[in-house]
């Protein structure tokens, strides 16, 4: 390996199946125990000892930018790259060219999301010789996944999209490594069916043509954070990790159970908190149950109501809801109104700015 090893955060995507979300922010942004998706993504690229990170944007780039700025909260130095167009993961790599120079890369997919981080598979990459290396997790039905054979020494044989009947449960998930040969291979390669330039006929392209490509299968959580019911089991595991810490105010009326995170400003009165659960800064929290799995931004109030099993964005006002919100994601400046007898649970995906009343 020659030259510093970059980073490229993939973070174009429009986030389809997290609409409405999505509509006012990218998917990338949507918070996950309280930090945005790319927030790990990138603490988990610093983690691993890199700096130089090019994030290629497209929907909605200007918020990206805002979050991220030039990376110095990470301890990185951020560049933006734009893919105007989504033409598929091969074709926003090769947007990053003049970025990569004739340094090796990491590829990371802003949407997914690591337990034990890419520290050992970053070593592994810089050391091996391999002119690329993939991440794996074994899962129970890849067929809903790429999926790679391998031999007995872990290197990758062939690469299958999705098969009906697949040789392996050894899932290709959201973390790459490429030498500069790979822009190359994504020269020589064809659109596939659906139009796009697909990354995995790419490195199979480097198989064909004697390249070495070597694999890692993680141990631990992973999740591709790309709609809800991910979104929330992601939100639930990174719960697990969380440590109580109690910043703001709970009355001695209150009943607190297992983890708790409460931010500074925030008040808790009269209510049950049911952990893990993690509240922001400067909310209310009063007559309510709140948690399990419950993750609240900042500045919320919660009245009278019950919410597990939720992530509920910042400012967001519910009351009213004795039946509660369960497996929920809210927006931002959400306001939600329950009137008598709303005695079930209730199930929502709902966008910045939505407001419902009951009655």
């Amino acid at each position: 390996m020659t030259g510093e090893l970059k980073a490229v955060v993939l973070c174009a995507g429009e986030g389809t199946r997290l609409r409405p979300l999505t509509f006012s922010k990218p998917k990338h942004l949507l918070p996950v125990a309280g930090k945005p998706l790319l927030g790990h993504v990138l603490g988990s690229l610093a983690d691993a000892g890199l700096t130089q990170v090019g994030l290629v944007v497209g929907h909605r780039p200007e918020a990206v930018q805002r979050y991220v700025g030039d990376g110095e909260q990470w301890g990185i130095e951020a560049t933006y790259i734009t893919q105007d167009q989504p033409l598929g993961l091969g074709h926003a790599i090769k947007q990053t060219r003049q970025f990569v120079g004739d340094s090796p890369f990491i590829v990371y997919l802003g949407d997914n999301l690591l337990e034990n981080g890419i520290q050992e598979f970053v070593t592994e990459f810089r050391n091996d010789g391999m002119q690329a290396s993939l991440l794996l997790k074994e899962v129970d039905d890849p067929r809903r996944y790429g999926v790679a054979v391998l031999d007995d020494q872990r290197r990758v044989l062939r690469l299958l999209e999705k098969p009906a009947d697949p040789p392996s449960n050894f899932a290709i998930i959201g973390v790459y490594a490429f030498e500069p040969v790979i822009f190359e291979a994504i020269e020589q390669i064809k659109p596939s069916a659906r139009g796009e330039v697909e990354i995995t006929d790419a490195i199979q392209y480097l198989i064909e043509h004697e390249g070495v490509v070597s694999a890692r299968v993680i141990d631990g959580f992973w999740e591709d954070a790309g709609e809800p019911k991910a979104l929330l089991r992601a939100n639930r595991q990174y719960l697990d990790l969380a440590v109580s810490q109690v910043q703001g105010s709970v009355s001695p009326d209150c009943m607190v159970s297992g983890t708790a995170c409460i931010g500074k400003g925030t008040r808790v009165i009269d209510s049950r908190l049911i952990g893990p659960v993690l509240i922001g800064r400067n909310c209310v929290i009063e007559h309510a149950t709140v948690g399990p799995y419950a993750a609240i931004g900042d500045g919320c109030e919660i009245i009278n109501s019950v919410i597990a099993d939720s992530v509920i964005q910042d400012n967001c006002r519910i009351s009213g809801l004795p039946g509660g919100l369960d497996g929920s994601v809210l927006g931002e400046n959400v306001q939600i109104v329950g009137g008598e007898p709303l005695n079930c649970p209730l199930r929502m995906i709902l966008g910045d700015m939505a407001q419902i009343r009951m009655f």
